[in-house]
């Protein structure tokens, strides 16, 4: 390498930048040639290394790939290598393919030479190589191709043709155009399109516009009609708009669908106008084509769009409304409103999104005036465009028509007010609120105080308006308003509601307690509690203590929870306060709060509430003491009867003092299915005939186990079900418990009532479900369903009493 580049000169010509300041950018430079050197060193010699392969005894795909190669890193020195391969079979294609792609005149000269001595598919393939060099000194070599016997081959050459273009080519292939073969044709007639195109290209618009109007006949197919007339639609720019305008309005519906999509690509404003000119003779997807084509005239195209704002058709004249957005022209305005107002759905929406979006030199301003004349319905959608737009600095205007305006208008100000949130708007809108004469009326101005009061980014200052502006009205008044100081939550605002509660007004006072209750904290929870124990009458004690009751469970520390808890306990006198205070006890996962509501397991009335809350309270500390979760266990199931409750104090015990027996004897039946249900969970829910009464089962025995094995039963059965039945002989009427075990899902009745359904995908693992079940002092029917989705299927079952304990006397038997 060092020697080539001496001997080339390479270093010789670099060198003065070396001798110039010795710069670090000189250095770059000098890097980048060597590089350069380097690479094209490097490809000449991978390109000898792949014609050698070409001229060795190489096998056929070695020298393909040596062929697909040279078409990139070839040179003229690659290319008699390549031309000694185009007559070969098995060779030629890959040979020409890489000749195809070097820009070398020798590579098209040597395409040509082979030309004449190749036949059949390798003469064609060499005809297809010349077309796409564009290759015009090898079309005195295809015309005479064209008017060969072989098809293939013609309609190759005259695909050629057409990508080589120019006059012989283009004189060869109308010359052929009728009187060549008919499987010849199509292909003569496509390259005629495209000399068309590539004279229309080169300015050549005359001679273009004579082929296409040639091609332009009901002789030819469809397709070759509506491509003829595209290229004349772009060559023959003095005819374009008569064209278009026709074919718009024309019932040949491919000509008309080319032309919908030919005005939308074309910014050309006399093919558009002429268009418009005619606009009552198109039908509605040419208006919609003309439409969009309009809007690339900008302000021009304003009289066509608000002539199809006009439209009938609901298609053309929302298109238009939503253009009418896209102007901005502000004369646009009261078709907007009046559409907005009126008409179908589709038009409505658009005329509605197009006066949101409507920007543009005096538009806020015509809008604004426009508004105070028009007519009630027009006005309302004006006002709620204001909000639609953001228009925050047209808050005034929007109060004013909330306060005094027609019922459409106010609910429309309402809209926009609360959309926009504007902080200045909480007095007016209070002032609203206060004199509304119905909640149906005050509904929708308090929605837009609360949105204002949600977006203020001072709380604070909100908060001192609001509180202002309520002292000033009268009790009865007040009291609409008062709930937004729980919105704000602030400690003026807490401080106000508070005060509201010493009011002499009866009402206020109890709209205060209700607005004190709705506080995201605990922080009113020291006033509700004083008002349950002194307020002046029962119900307000009652109200002021459930809220407070309310409010300790939003009191984030457990301790200080307890006691609020705990202080509302002392001061409840009914069942349902007791029962709210025990419902709150249970989220509190102490042991004092657990001995507090292990004490209201004796009463009654309050044992379901208490139970509930102590298992509550115990599965969160059975991690760390699992004796004292099985202890309230017990004391739970001793007491409560609520399936849920009693279900989760099973399996709160954990586990048993003592292994109660499996029951060993049953009896099967199945394995049953339905198509579509393939896998447990989607089995679990159909009902076979052991669930159906009156349908004929056949049960057999099953061999004595603990677990039953129900895949070795029903072997190579996959999406399907199995049922388990056993009688259950009890010495007594008692309350018990069946453990559950299986694979996968499982459901049971016992004496025809569902205890027991857990859809689910697992393996068998004993106890791992608990059924309470009742039992009846003799026999007992008890069925298990059993799902199987793959793999394992297997389930075991056992009962044991209240206590853990295997029940003396109880056996399970069956008939075998």
């Amino acid at each position: 390498m060092k020697a080539y580049l001496f001997r080339s000169g390479a270093l010789g010509a670099i060198r003065p930048a070396l001798w110039f300041k010795g710069s670090f950018c000189d250095f770059r430079i000098l890097l980048a040639c060597l590089m350069t050197v380097a690479v094209n060193c490097a490809r000449a010699d991978q390109e000898q290394d792949l014609i050698a392969t070409l001229q060795s005894s190489a096998g056929i795909p070695q020298k393909c790939d040596a062929c697909q190669k040279l078409r990139y890193v070839g040179t003229v020195k690659s290319v008699p290598a390549l031309a000694a391969l185009l007559g070969e079979e098995r060779t030629g294609h890959a040979a020409r393919y890489a000749l195809e792609g070097m820009p070398f005149p020798e590579a098209g000269a040597a395409l040509r030479q082979a030309l004449a001595k190749a036949s059949g598919l390798i003469q064609a393939g060499l005809v297809d190589s010349i077309g796409w060099r564009r290759d015009t000194a090898a079309v005195p070599l295809l015309v005479p191709l064209l008017s060969g016997a072989d098809v293939t081959l013609a309609s190759a050459a005259a695909s050629s043709l057409g990508r080589i273009g120019g006059k012989e080519a283009t004189a060869a292939l109308v010359a052929a155009r009728d009187e060549c073969p008919p499987a010849v044709q199509p292909t003569v007639l496509n390259s005629l399109l495209l000399c068309a195109e590539q004279l229309t290209a080169a300015g050549d618009t005359q001679g273009a516009t004579k082929l296409c109007r040639d091609l332009n006949t009901t002789k030819y197919t469809t397709s070759i009609r509506v491509a003829a007339w595209r290229g004349l639609v772009f060559a023959d720019a003095d005819s374009r708009p008569e064209l278009i305008a026709q074919a718009l309005a024309s019932q040949d519906r491919p000509l008309r669908t080319v032309a919908l999509k030919v005005v939308r690509e074309l910014n050309d404003p006399r093919t558009t106008k002429a268009c418009v000119a005619r606009w009552t003779s198109l039908p509605p997807d040419a208006q919609l084509a003309v439409l969009d084509a309009s809007l690339l005239l900008g302000s021009e195209a304003l009289p066509a769009v608000k002539a199809a704002a006009e439209s009938k058709d609901p298609a053309v004249c929302a298109a238009a409304l939503l253009a009418l957005g896209d102007l901005g022209d502000s004369s646009s305005i009261p078709a907007l409103a009046q559409a907005a107002a009126s008409g179908e759905a589709a038009t409505r929406a658009a005329a509605r999104d197009a006066l949101a979006r409507l920007r543009g030199h005096g538009v806020r301003e015509a809008l604004l005036n426009y508004l105070s004349t028009a007519a009630i319905a027009k006005k309302a959608e004006l006002l709620r465009a204001l909000g639609e737009r953001g228009d925050k600095d047209s808050a005034n205007v929007l109060v004013q028509s909330a306060a005094t305006g027609p019922e459409p208008a106010r609910l429309a100000a309402l809209e926009s007010l609360r959309k926009l949130a504007v902080a200045e708007t909480i007095t007016p809108l209070l002032d609203i609120a206060a004199t509304s004469k119905s909640d149906s009326e005050r509904d929708p101005v308090l929605k837009a105080l609360y949105a204002v009061c949600q977006a203020s980014a001072n709380k604070e200052q909100a908060a001192r308006s609001v509180v202002q502006a309520m002292a000033r009205f009268p009790a009865a008044e007040r009291r609409r308003v008062l709930p937004l100081l729980a919105e704000l939550a602030t400690p003026a605002a807490l401080d106000a509601a508070q005060a509201a509660t010493r009011d002499p007004d009866s009402e206020l006072v109890k709209e205060a307690v209700l607005v004190l209750t709705q506080w995201p904290d605990a922080a009113p929870a020291p006033r509700l509690l004083e008002l349950a124990r002194t307020g002046p009458d029962l119900t307000l004690q009652t109200l002021a203590l459930r809220g407070c009751i309310e409010l300790a469970g939003r009191e984030p520390d457990t301790a200080k929870r307890f006691t609020l808890v705990q202080q509302a306990r002392t001061a409840a006198n009914h069942p349902s306060e007791k029962k709210q205070a025990l419902g709150q006890l249970g989220q509190i996962p102490t042991p004092e709060a657990l001995q507090v509501v292990l004490k209201d397991l004796a009463d009654s009335g309050l044992a379901e509430e208490a139970g509930l809350a102590a298992v509550s309270i115990a599965e969160t500390l059975a991690g760390a003491d699992p004796k004292l979760a099985a202890e309230v266990a017990a004391k739970v199931l001793a007491q409560c009867k609520s399936a849920d409750i009693v279900k989760r104090a099973w399996t709160l015990r954990g586990k048993f003092k003592s292994a109660a027996p499996f029951i060993r004897d049953w009896l099967v039946c199945g394995p049953y299915s339905q198509a579509g249900a393939n896998d447990a969970l989607a089995v679990f829910n159909i009902a076979f005939a052991p669930e159906k009464s009156g349908q004929l089962v056949q049960w057999k025995p099953v061999p004595r186990a603990d677990v039953i094995d129900l895949l070795a039963l029903f072997p190579n059965q996959t999406g399907c079900a199995a049922y388990l039945k056993t009688t259950i002989i009890a010495p007594a009427d008692s309350e018990a418990a069946v453990l559950l075990g299986s694979d996968d899902g499982i459901k049971a009745w016992l004496d025809g009532a569902v205890v027991h359904a857990n859809n689910i995908d697992r393996g068998a693992v004993p106890d791992q479900d608990v059924a309470p079940i009742k039992l009846k002092k003799g026999a007992n029917e008890l069925m298990l369903k059993v799902t199987q989705g793959g793999g394992g299927w297997a389930a075991c079952a056992r009962i044991v009493g209240t206590d853990g304990l295997p029940i003396v006397g109880l056996k399970a038997q069956v008939e075998r």
